[in-house]
């Protein structure tokens, strides 16, 4: 240490040193360095730590890797048969598109995290834990032959908007050539915008704080606690990979009415360009973060037992969730004469011209998270250990993972509900037993009796949260083009029968659609799906075979009493006419078990070990 840091004095105490050697550790695309060091002075013990990585990474987006033709009879294409086969066999298309090209790009991203941290007994009861940790999490960004557009509604300008062709025929829809920019809002790598276009934050401060406390001085009982701050590298794939189909780099233009064989690459190029798809995020780039705390109280008990609760919660702040900008307003469709002026082409009625969804990232979510956790541990003289364990939690989420969309792209306080992953109740139980050795000598009698074991674990699980849907027959509830985001209406009774039935797990009549342009009066996750009540055994025999070769025979079964239980539930309400119940004629399967969980499983095993 004092060689790489000859001016560095540790004092009174001793200094210790470890990490990686200087310089970059690697393999193919991750580059990282690292150093610690560790100085004991006191009650204290002081550590430090820097830690420096470079992600390279290489992908390349979707694409039409190959012609998609259309032998569609149409009377607009002169050379038409009137036969879609015909067509075909003569090679007159009516319309035909292909992606430009392949795209493979080079993805790049900087990070530099240090900390600080002491641990200071204070006395022999009580030592506490605090510290620093700083983070820049550098956006990733892209180098080399191909460059991302990024599409950034600050730089969009209505007066530059494209003109979407609303004629009857074959290129409706299409963007009219010339008239407008086709790449409007978007700007490329490197052009006056930060590397990876969002804003490089340098503010990621994460305080820690933790303490053990032996009360009674008899080590039978400790009190902790802690918590701290901690941040998240905002994920690529939802961000950046993707990002590099945006135009004007990749676009897939259409040919119409034309023969096979007179295709070429600059007539593919030259074709006409429709409103097209694009990913793109909030440049303000603020970085996920988690607020997390804890407090327990372990006990031991007596009689080899021990009892352990807690209390765990978080906070997430800033998280990642997608939403549709280009999302026509709510019952936009319904308005009378609308479809009908632009014949049915919805991508004209868009807010931002010549798009169609706009896959936005942006980082405002919220979750909460609030546990009980408890834990019972007993091991018996007869060999016999076990632990039973019970949480009671709640998990509160806007959305459950960070390529999750909104339904309903303006109004993001109205996904937040249940997270998709909670479990109210949570009982699980393990045990492992070992048979008692029953022959004292060797031979094969203590080969064949001896080294027996059986395991366990049940678990008894509340069911994770579904949300009753709606889907829609009419156009809109929310536009033609994007649908999605409806929710039934509750107009009262009981949720649950008496008794559920697979056919009948919920009462239907409980719900109703929606009128047209409204979204329903239910919220997120409403409705508690079946749970677990599952029990997993296993037998193991352990035996030597020679001086350095262990071998171990497994016989397991999964759901060893073959308990049925029930998966999921059709919770999307699909009935005619907005405002209707559905009747037994009109239900399909809404409110019907639709599969089980995995029945008994077993399986034999064979371990060696030497």
């Amino acid at each position: 240490l004092r060689n790489r840091f000859p001016r560095f004095n540790c004092g009174v105490g001793s200094c210790g040193y470890a990490g990686f050697p200087a310089g970059w550790a690697s393999d193919a695309k991750q580059f990282a360095w690292t150093d610690n060091f560790t100085m004991n002075r006191g009650a204290h013990t002081i550590k430090a730590g820097v830690f420096v990585n470079m992600n390279l990474n290489g992908q390349q987006p979707s694409w039409t890797d190959v012609p998609n033709f259309n032998f569609g009879s149409n009377p607009e294409n002169p050379r038409d048969t009137g036969n879609t086969f015909a067509n075909m066999l003569l090679g007159n298309y009516t319309s035909v598109s292909q992606t430009n090209g392949r795209f493979y790009g080079s993805f790049r991203f900087f990070g530099l995290e240090w900390y600080l941290q002491d641990s200071w007994k204070i006395n022999r009861n009580l030592t506490i834990e605090y510290g620093i940790r700083w983070a820049y999490l550098g956006p990733t960004y892209t180098t080399g032959q191909f460059l991302q557009n990024y599409w950034d509604p600050a730089r969009y300008n209505p007066a530059e908007a494209v003109q979407i062709d609303t004629r009857p025929g074959l290129r409706n829809g299409s963007i009219v050539p010339g008239v407008g920019n086709p790449f409007n809002g978007i700007v490329q790598e490197g052009q006056g915008i930060p590397k990876g276009f969002a804003r490089h934050r340098y503010n990621n401060w994460g305080p820690r704080f933790g303490f053990a406390w032996d009360p009674f001085g008899d080590g039978k009982t400790s009190i902790r606690g802690g918590g701290g701050v901690f941040y998240e590298r905002i994920r690529q794939n939802a961000n950046n990979f993707d990002g590099l189909g945006n135009p004007p780099l990749v676009y897939t233009p259409n040919v119409f009415a034309g023969r096979v064989d007179e295709l070429s690459p600059s007539l593919i190029t030259s074709g006409v360009r429709s409103p097209v798809g694009l990913s793109s995020f909030d440049p303000a780039g603020q970085v996920p973060t988690v607020y997390s705390w804890s407090f327990g109280i372990q006990r031991e008990l007596g009689g080899r037992s021990s009892l352990d609760v807690a209390y765990v919660g978080n906070q997430g702040r800033y998280l990642q969730y997608r939403r549709d900008l280009n999302q026509l307003p709510l019952g936009r469709t319904l308005q009378p004469g609308v479809l009908q002026s632009v014949n049915n082409t919805t991508n004209a009625l868009r807010p931002f011209l010549g798009f169609t969804t706009i896959n936005w990232t942006d980082f405002g979510a919220v979750s909460n998270y609030n546990a009980l956790q408890t834990r019972i541990s007993r091991r018996f003289a007869q060999g016999l250990t076990g632990n039973f364990n019970y949480t009671w939690s709640k998990a509160m989420s806007e959305i459950d993972g960070d390529t999750t969309a909104l339904g309903y792209a303006f109004d993001r306080r109205r996904e937040y509900g249940p997270a998709g992953f909670d479990r109210t109740h949570i009982v699980t139980i393990d045990f492992v037993y070992e048979f008692p050795k029953l022959v004292k000598t060797g031979g094969i009698a203590n080969t064949i009796v001896n080294g027996w074991q059986v395991n366990g674990i049940a678990r008894f699980w509340t069911g994770n949260p579904a949300t009753i849907t709606s889907g829609s027959t009419n156009p809109g509830t929310l536009s033609t083009a994007t649908g999605g985001g409806a929710r039934a209406n509750y107009v009262g009774g009981d949720i649950f029968p008496a008794e559920k039935t697979r056919r009948n797990y919920f009462n239907i009549a409980s719900f109703a659609r929606p009128a047209e342009g409204t979204l329903g009066n239910l919220g997120k996750n409403t409705l508690r799906l079946p749970g677990i009540n599952n029990w997993d055994l296993s037998l193991l025999k352990n035996f030597r075979a020679g001086e350095r070769v262990n071998v171990q025979f497994r016989f397991e079964t999964f759901n060893t009493f073959n308990h049925t239980q029930w998966g999921t539930v059709n919770t999307n309400l699909t009935v005619p006419n907005p405002g209707a119940v559905p009747t037994e004629a009109t239900r399909g399967t809404f409110g019907e078990v639709q599969n089980t969980r995995d029945p008994r499983t077993i399986q034999f095993g064979l371990k060696v070990l030497f």
